[in-house]
């Protein structure tokens, strides 16, 4: 808990709309969210912000922040200063950012709002003239701290500048500080709770740059038609010699290779299962004679090879592919064409930027969030660095310490964290078991296995057991429907068909495109003729193929949610 000095409980008691910013000693605004934000703050009266902040004390911290309540909302927010702040006089911008419950796709940044006399905090919109935009954002692949400054060029335009390769937010959840300085210098720096982590030159890491260039490409200049930009050609007077011979292949047989000793040429790779059985099902009238599955045979495990013994390839020391004549320089190459360049008609220098970025009246949040539980507190703007080292002390640091205790509290030790993992493993398991008894079919399951979620959640094993193996059933059941259920699987990709004997008593089973996989959720035709229907065969060709009409079976698919 954050505990706080007498010194400011005298300023707490000072109670007006801008108590907080008279409190905040050699500050030009400080606001910590505190009894009475919601008289400083106005929340913008725009149909487009469907968000309502509301100030809260986030989890294990008693200190009031403004809190982000909802995701998948616009949130507008805003208050004066109680006086201008000029940035031409150094300027030091902070604010905590707590990510309660993580960010994945949204802004998280404060606008420091151009002074005006027309500006009004319940009018607030996107288009409300800013001086400078900084923060944390992030979406998809974008993760940066945006710095952003409205400059003020000679003609009166205004143009964004953008920090380049700004650094990155940090992703946990606990409170972080974000710091922005810009020097009279024209330097900047970027501290992430008060650890730098970008630092330069305004004129030099800004796009587009404060200063435009003084020369530019000559929009009207074209490359001339004679222009030779190809620095290398092949070499016209080289031919192919003639011992080069393109036909070569680049392998040929290992004529050295011996086979190797043990090889078993009269074993083949692959035999029936002995060990599988006919199904009692099995109906030889519409799915022909059984034939087992084939499985590796299992005599050549211990052998280097099994079948005809095939001499291996190897590269031909003769190779030479295709011959092609070699690169030179070319002669006619004037080098790479380049526009000429002219004076830049826009050119200017500004040697004090700062003087050109308006004065700030007023501090906003004005977001779009797909996340919630976002911490805003302690907003600074002051002249004064200084200040915000002084202010990261006093408030930032006792919370960083608290929330660095309570993390590492929550780590436990070896058998703490077996039981942490496991508890949480278990929650997983029953919300999983839950929902897979839920699904039609199983669910006829529920009365017998609803009383074992506590045991399944204690287990990871049994539940997969407990869990898998009724659903493995559903699934061949389901299959079983469908296809017929007749023909035994095989544990190998099938192998040329073999003429069967008299001794082996098999007949092949002829398949096509009706036997071909279909997915659980497609509908399934089968087709059989009817009772009494001659079929016909070539001499060879096997047994004929047979069809049959038979009413369409759909099985709708299950969505486990």
């Amino acid at each position: 808990m954050l505990q706080l000095r007498g010194a400011d409980v005298a300023c707490l008691a000072l109670v007006s709309v801008f108590a907080v910013q008279v409190c905040a000693k050699d500050a030009a605004f400080f606001e910590d969210f505190s009894s009475g934000w919601d008289s400083r703050w106005i929340q913008s009266s725009d149909a487009k912000y469907n968000g309502k902040f509301a100030a809260e004390s986030p989890k294990s911290l008693d200190d009031q922040a403004l809190k982000v309540p909802v995701k998948a909302r616009h949130y507008g927010i805003s208050t004066r200063l109680p006086e201008t702040v000029q940035p031409s006089k150094g300027l030091a911008l902070q604010y905590e950012l707590k990510l309660s419950e993580g960010l994945t796709c949204g802004g998280a940044y404060l606008k420091f709002v151009t002074d005006s006399k027309e500006f009004d905090p319940s009018s607030l919109k996107e288009a409300t003239p800013y001086t400078i935009m900084f923060g944390a954002d992030k979406c998809g692949s974008t993760n940066k701290v945006h710095f952003i400054l409205r400059h003020k060029k000679p003609n009166g335009d205004i143009e964004e500048k953008h920090l380049e390769s700004p650094p990155a937010v940090p992703l946990d959840k606990l409170t972080h500080v974000y710091t922005a300085i810009v020097d009279t210098d024209n330097s900047y720096q970027i501290l992430i709770d008060g650890e730098e982590k970008k630092t330069g030159s305004l004129f030099e890491d800004f796009s587009p740059p404060i200063n435009p260039a003084k020369e530019i490409d000559d929009p009207e200049d074209t490359k001339p038609e004679d222009w030779v930009d190809t620095a290398k050609i092949a070499d016209p007077e080289a031919s192919k010699p003639d011992d080069w011979d393109e036909d070569a292949p680049k392998e040929i047989l290992d004529e050295e290779a011996e086979k190797p000793e043990g090889w078993l040429d009269d074993e083949p790779e692959e035999v029936d299962d002995p060990e599988a059985e006919q199904p009692d099902d099995w109906d030889e009238e519409e799915d022909g004679e059984w034939e087992p599955p084939r499985i590796a045979n299992p005599k050549c495990e211990a052998a280097p090879g099994c079948g005809e013994w095939e001499r291996p390839s190897k590269i031909n020391p003769a190779y030479k592919g295709t011959w092609y004549p070699p690169m030179i320089d070319n002669p006619e190459y004037k080098g790479v064409w380049k526009p000429r360049k002219i004076a830049n008609p826009d050119y200017f220098e500004d040697k004090e930027p700062l003087k050109n970025l308006g004065p700030i009246g007023a501090v906003a949040v004005e977001i779009w969030t797909m996340d919630q539980g976002y911490y805003f507190d302690n907003v600074l703007v002051t002249n004064d660095a200084e200040k915000a080292k002084e202010y990261r002390e006093k408030y930032w640091q006792p919370k960083h310490e608290i929330e660095q205790k309570l993390a590492e509290e929550e780590v436990p030790e070896t058998e703490d964290s077996e039981h942490s993992q496991g508890k949480t493993t278990g929650n997983v398991i029953s919300r999983l078991v839950e929902k897979v008894l839920s699904v039609p079919g199983i669910s006829l399951l529920k009365p017998s296995l609803g009383s074992l979620v506590p045991v399944l959640a204690g287990s990871l094993l049994t539940a997969l057991a407990v869990v898998g193996i009724p659903l493995a059933l559903l699934l061949a059941l389901l299959f079983s429907t469908l296809f017929g259920g007749k023909k035994a699987s095989s544990v190998v990709p099938p192998q040329k068909k073999r003429t069967p004997t008299v001794v082996e008593s098999k007949k092949e089973d002829v398949t096509g495109a009706d036997d071909a996989p279909v997915s659980v959720a497609q509908p399934v035709s089968v087709s059989v003729p009817p009772p009494g229907i001659a079929t016909t065969a070539e001499p060879g060709d096997g047994p004929a193929r047979r069809t049959r009409t038979a009413t369409a079976v759909t099985a709708e698919p299950t969505t486990i949610s």
